[in-house]
């Protein structure tokens, strides 16, 4: 073990000062790695060795225990198109933009913005009645000719996005997630309560920086990364643990220029090619 403010380290490519980590708590050593020993990508990267800079070295992580597995959730979406119905499969996880995709499908599906209130069923539940039946949920993907359009983030962004949102102890967090989300990660990583801080607002607990990463590293090294929130699920166990990257027709980020045409290239088979952009400016 050795104190925080001792030394200063670096998680997941992401440079941390232990000064964020609160002084009573000593954290865990990480097992030694060589840093010569593998390079690799991010640990959730779902592409290719692109999104990693090419002098990032990271320690090997163990492969994860299938049996742990959250089940990869993607949804086939069935439009009529004159007396024809049209089927495509749409995914996307959560903290990579799900919000805005779905938004802009809504629109594309049903000519209309999203006008529900801020209740369940959400958005991106797309087999709920506000769907109106078009969306079916399915876990094991069988593309055949269908045409496919999934999202992805980078990964490092990805990671970050939801600690400020789910675990975080000030800002834009959602409060009632973090109740819940801090005391399971914490379990799985088998750290203590102890580890976690006093939320400047709201109840319950919440992470700094230091001590998320150290407990997401810690679940990695047993290989129970399969059991993480979908929040935290990496992506390559989610919209491509059983369709590879290249079975996709599309494969994007909401950040893409021609996201939004290439969404509804998919569904409706056709774009206007006119507004292609997710990011109004």
């Amino acid at each position: 073990p050795f104190k925080s403010s001792s030394v200063r380290i670096s998680y997941f490519n992401s440079t941390v000062n232990e000064s964020f980590a609160p002084a009573e708590v000593i954290l865990p050593s990480l097992p030694p790695f060589k840093s010569s020993s593998m390079r690799i990508s991010y640990f959730n990267s779902t592409v290719n060795e692109s999104f990693a800079p090419a002098d990032v070295i990271l320690p090997p992580l163990p492969p994860f225990k299938s049996s742990t597995l959250t089940e990869p959730t993607a949804w086939t979406l069935t439009v009529s198109k004159g007396t024809k119905k049209r089927k495509s499969i749409v995914c996307y996880c959560a903290k990579c933009g799900s919000t805005s995709i779905t938004n802009e499908l809504y629109k594309i599906v049903f000519g209309k913005p999203w006008d529900y209130p801020l209740t369940e069923p959400w958005i991106q539940e797309l087999d709920s009645t506000r769907w109106e039946g078009l969306g079916k949920k399915v876990r094991k993907i069988d593309f055949g000719k269908t045409s496919s359009f999934a999202v992805i983030r980078d990964p490092k962004e990805r990671i970050m996005s939801a600690f400020r949102s789910k675990v975080g102890c000030q800002g834009s967090v959602d409060i009632s997630d973090r109740s819940r989300m801090v005391p399971k990660l914490l379990r799985l990583a088998g750290l203590p309560t102890k580890f976690a801080s006093n939320p400047l607002d709201g109840f319950g607990l919440c992470l700094n920086e230091t001590v998320y990463l150290q407990a997401l590293f810690m679940i990695h090294m047993q290989a129970l990364q399969g059991k993480l929130n979908v929040h935290f699920l990496p992506q390559h166990l989610h919209c491509f643990r059983h369709a590879p990257l290249s079975n996709w027709t599309v494969v994007t980020t909401v950040e893409s220029p021609k996201a939004r045409c290439d969404l509804e290239l998919v569904v409706l088979g056709k774009s206007a090619g006119e507004n292609c952009s997710l990011i109004k400016t």
